[in-house]
């Protein structure tokens, strides 16, 4: 990730710096992206220590220009689960 981020024509947005995902702008886009990490759970993405996004076993099946992105079944889990992690997330 911090390759790719250093890349002259991606330009990271410092201020969405943040311990579970990154941000650049390319070609005048703003694209954010998730870190994931692994356990013997599987994959996931910690959110402040409050709560966990669990990742398909296809997660990393894709990708583009040199740098593994999430599949579509992941995407899509994401999306089905959105309510619930803001959820978690206000609770804190």
């Amino acid at each position: 990730m911090d390759e790719f981020l250093g890349r002259d024509d991606v330009q990271e947005i410092a201020a969405k710096r943040f311990p579970h995902k990154r941000a650049f702008e390319v070609d005048g886009v703003m694209v954010e992206l998730f870190l994931v990490q692994a356990d013997g759970a599987g994959s996931f993405t910690d959110f402040w220590g409050v709560a966990r996004h669990e990742w398909p076993a296809d997660v990393f099946e894709v990708e583009a220009d040199g740098l593994r992105v999430a599949s579509a079944t992941a995407v899509n889990g994401y999306r089905a689960g959105w309510d619930e992690l803001q959820a978690k997330l206000q609770r804190g």
